[in-house]
C-alpha cells in the first residue's frame, strides 16, 4: 500500500503510460477474485503464460482482439470536463494497481505527483 503521506491526484499518469512499465501482472489472488465475481470482461484482458509445473504468470492489459500490449489501461476513464481520471474497476483492480506507488522514489520515477 502507498504510504500515509501519499495523496492520489487522479491525474491518471500511472495508467496512461503503460509502455515500458515493469511487472504489470495480476496475482493468483486477482485471478481468483475476478473468476469468483464473474468478471470475464477483466479476464479477457489477461494473458496466461505457463511457466510449467502448474505455475503461471498473468500478464495484464493485453488487447483481447489483437493480442498486443496496450499503452494505457483499458479501465481508465477521464471525467467529463475535468483533468481527472477514474478507474472503472476500482473495487476489482489488481494488486499491482492497489499498491502503486511502491515508494516516494517509485512515484517520482514514474511521474506521479501524489507526494507533492
Amino acid at each position: 500500500m502507498p504510504s500515509a503521506d501519499f495523496n492520489c491526484k487522479q491525474c491518471g499518469n500511472c495508467c496512461l503510460n503503460l509502455s515500458g512499465a515493469i511487472d504489470v501482472c495480476a496475482t493468483e489472488k486477482d485471478i481468483r477474485r475476478w473468476e469468483e465475481n464473474d468478471r470475464a470482461d477483466i479476464l479477457a484482458w489477461v494473458e496466461v503464460i505457463s511457466l510449467g509445473k502448474g505455475h503461471n504468470i498473468y500478464d495484464i492489459w493485453i488487447n483481447p482482439t489483437t493480442g498486443d500490449d496496450v499503452n494505457r489501461c483499458p479501465w481508465l476513464r477521464k471525467l467529463p470536463g475535468k483533468d481527472k481520471y477514474i478507474c472503472r474497476i476500482q473495487d476489482m483492480k489488481p494488486e499491482h494497481c492497489r499498491n502503486y506507488p511502491l515508494s516516494r522514489e517509485h512515484a517520482e520515477k514514474t511521474g506521479c505527483p501524489g507526494f507533492e
